[in-house]
């Protein structure tokens, strides 16, 4: 008897060699657990799980059990390794390939119809998959858009995806819900974004009504040596920002330091690296998650409060782009605002 990969419905486990009277008996002695009606797994393994870790084995179960559907939306932007929000969502997200299909979301799939021409589809072993700018034009139709915003960053980012690529998915779905939402945020698309928290706060900045600025700008003193790499950094009103999430100060962490040492000193780090930053004439303003998700009204205020202290003219040293090197205003990215997505 062999168990299914977790979690499985009770039809896999019985394929498998159990009986329904031994599978009931796990559930009565919690050696397996009910994930939601008819889908069980080992109880130890699935409560070790993280949340994230639980949703993309329930992606994969989906995927495997549900041969009219194919993953779509958030659970396949996961799958793919994108940026995602601190909670996932309760349900792994599939569009249907039958438009006759009348089956309705049940407690762990949710269906979304669309035509998935075979351009869109590639397949791995056994497996079809969404193409990424599929699931990156349908994640920006679909989910808020902070976390829109993230999925394409991280897709440009990797390489996963590129302009023309995305500007066919969108024609595809040009009449499609949430398109006009779909053109706004690929408007502030940027691979050079590097987490979620990035790309929700260059959201939460266009929200406010401020430039989201230029993410990770490099700043050189006056003899052109490094000083800092900061999140975001706004030229014209000599400020640069730091978006502070935990992963920040505990990413990497060396296993065999406590978490709160590690974090410490890298508070500490970051402290000397932002008086050295002012020291040379730039304002610093930081926010953290919190900030970003809910408290725009305070965002905004300690943005204007830095741009008010800054003066530009004093800065001693230059601000340089990430990923060429060159003066922010002479950065040859591959921006929305220089190829165009609505062409």
């Amino acid at each position: 008897m062999e168990t299914p990969p977790p979690p499985f419905t009770r039809t896999e486990a019985l394929a498998a060699g159990w009986t329904g009277r031994r599978l009931d008996a796990a559930l009565r002695s919690c050696a397996l657990t009910r994930v939601f009606a008819g889908l069980y797994a080992p109880a130890a393994a699935w409560e070790e799980l993280r949340p994230w870790e639980r949703h993309l084995a329930l992606a994969r179960t989906a995927s495997r059990v549900t041969p009219d559907a194919i993953v779509s939306h958030a659970s396949a932007a996961a799958l793919l390794g994108l940026p995602m929000p601190p909670t996932p969502p309760q349900r792994a997200t599939m569009t249907l390939l039958d438009d006759t299909r009348t089956s309705s979301a049940d407690s762990w799939r949710q269906f979304h119809r669309g035509a998935t021409p075979a351009s869109h589809v590639w397949i791995q072993g056994r497996t079809p998959h969404l193409v990424p700018a599929r699931t990156v034009i349908d994640c920006l139709r679909e989910l808020p858009p902070g976390d829109a915003l993230a999925v394409v960053d991280g897709a440009l980012r990797r390489g996963l995806v590129t302009v023309p690529a995305l500007r066919r998915i969108r024609e595809h779905e040009r009449r499609w819900p949430g398109i006009a939402v779909a053109d706004a945020l690929l408007e502030l698309a940027d691979g050079r974004r590097e987490n979620w928290l990035e790309s929700f706060s260059a959201w939460a900045f266009h929200e406010c009504g401020l430039p989201p600025g230029v993410p990770q700008v490099v700043v050189l003193d006056g003899a052109g040596c490094f000083v800092a790499r900061t999140d975001v950094g706004w030229a014209e009103q000599g400020v640069v920002g730091e978006a502070d999430g935990r992963g920040k100060y505990l990413a990497d962490a060396p296993p065999e330091d406590p978490a709160d040492v590690v974090a410490a000193r890298r508070v500490v780090a970051q402290g000397v690296r932002e008086s050295r930053v002012r020291d040379l004439g730039l304002e610093v303003v930081r926010w953290d998650t919190v900030d970003a998700v809910s408290r725009l009204d305070d965002l905004r205020t300690r943005w204007a409060a830095a741009v008010e202290r800054a003066r530009p003219e004093r800065f001693r040293g230059r601000l340089v782009c990430s990923c060429c090197r060159r003066d922010l205003t002479d950065c040859r990215y591959p921006t929305s605002k220089g190829p165009g997505w609505a062409a």
